[in-house]
């Protein structure tokens, strides 16, 4: 352990990159919720964000929120993204961050929860003797190279005291990063609550219509930014597949902002007439319910937390083996071993041949769900595992 001795577990200090409808802060706002309910108001938690997003009035519900990016800062302009790239380029301690940490040490410290394993930059601004931090982690080692310049990540494995996976596949990625295992807790995504199992027919009505579709047009959804590791070239491909072989196609959907401008620019032409493109949403459960099938087509997926919003509303979901994090909830026979859009098609025929098959599947892959991925399942976890670095001395 490298810090100062902690006695105050039940105060945390959360860092985090934005507060997006993305994957890791919906999360985040999971589990700040869960322990809130579980733990009451003896539970103190303060926030700070790198940038904002949609969700900072979520998170503002369950303590104090502070932004480091000021607004101007924020845009999509060159200048504003010129600034945000060259203040990562080297190790920076901005003030009023530092600021910040020092002010909640002065009250007492306390757990430093870093909701991602992109938080190198800011990891690396903590003053000395911030407290142990516990670094919860979504991503494969493919994406922490990616999204994380070479001292961040560094700074990200040396100043974790505590990882928390979301899968074993991050785990093993992280093992292979150097972390010894016992620096590893393997802690899976989960839901808040389980929804109603929707009328089908209703939502199919509902999203048709916001289509321009016939009512009763069939749907096969999935949902991710458009980017090569998510595969949406893959489920173009799938959608072409299908077509070919099936003159009754249903109809494919993709949901999900621009992740590479473009790599979407080259599937977007390629996906004309074959795929319906609508773009970002705040909440893709009304696709997820119309469909009678929702494919994961990612190369790489540390979790997957498309499958547990479509398989909780009963939603059969398809998964390529390879991209290793959906077997965490999937069963067998919804993984496609060949990583390829011919065999992913022909999966999803099979599924849609027999409509009572693809129900059973979603009947069962919602239990398994409700048994093994919510909340009641998993904040006592997280909470057993930060609680294992009170009072310990970091040396």
């Amino acid at each position: 352990m490298n810090g100062i001795l902690v006695n105050r577990s039940e105060r945390w200090l959360v860092i985090a990159h934005e507060a997006s409808h993305s994957g890791a802060p919906l999360m985040l706002l999971e589990v700040l919720k869960g322990v809130r309910a579980a733990r009451g108001p003896e539970w103190e938690c303060e926030m700070i964000f790198n940038r904002g997003g949609p969700l900072l009035g979520e998170f503002a519900r369950l303590g104090t929120v502070r932004k480091v990016c000021p607004d101007w800062m924020e845009g999509a302009g060159i200048c504003a993204r010129g600034l945000r790239v060259l203040r990562r380029l080297w190790p920076f301690r901005p003030a009023c961050f530092v600021r910040w940490v020092r002010a909640w040490q002065r009250g007492g410290g306390g757990i430093i929860y870093s909701n991602t394993g992109t938080n190198g930059w800011l990891l690396g601004a903590l003053p000395e003797g911030a407290g142990p931090v516990v670094s919860h982690v979504h991503e494969l080692g493919y994406s922490l190279r990616r999204f994380n310049l070479p001292w961040e990540l560094a700074t990200t494995l040396r100043r974790t005291d505590l990882f928390l996976a979301v899968s074993a596949a991050v785990k093993a990625d992280l093992m292979a990063l150097g972390v010894a295992e016992g620096r590893i807790r393997c802690v899976a995504n989960f839901l808040s609550e389980v929804a109603a199992v929707p009328d089908t027919a209703a939502a199919r009505a509902e999203v048709c219509r916001w289509l321009g579709l016939a009512a009763g047009a069939r749907l096969v959804t999935t949902c991710g930014h458009i980017d090569r590791v998510k595969g949406t070239d893959l489920f173009v491909d799938v959608a072409r597949a299908f077509a070919e072989a099936e003159g009754d196609a249903p109809v494919f959907v993709c949901v999900g902002g621009d992740g590479d401008g473009a790599f979407a620019v080259e599937v977007r032409a390629r996906g004309a007439g074959l795929v319906r493109f609508v773009g970002a949403v705040a909440d893709p459960a009304m696709y997820f319910a119309a469909s009678e099938a929702v494919l994961v087509t990612s190369r790489a997926e540390s979790f997957s937390r498309v499958v547990l919003e479509a398989g909780v509303l009963g939603r059969p979901v398809l998964a390529f083996a390879a991209a290793r994090g959906p077997a965490e909830v999937l069963e067998e026979g919804a993984l496609v071993c060949e990583l390829s859009a011919e065999a992913m098609a022909g999966a999803l025929m099979a599924l849609l041949v027999d409509k009572d098959k693809a129900a059973r599947a979603g009947e069962r892959l919602r239990q398994r769900i409700i048994d093994g991925f919510t909340a009641e399942r998993w904040i006592g976890e997280i909470w057993r595992h930060v609680e294992s670095l009170r009072a310990e001395v970091r040396t």
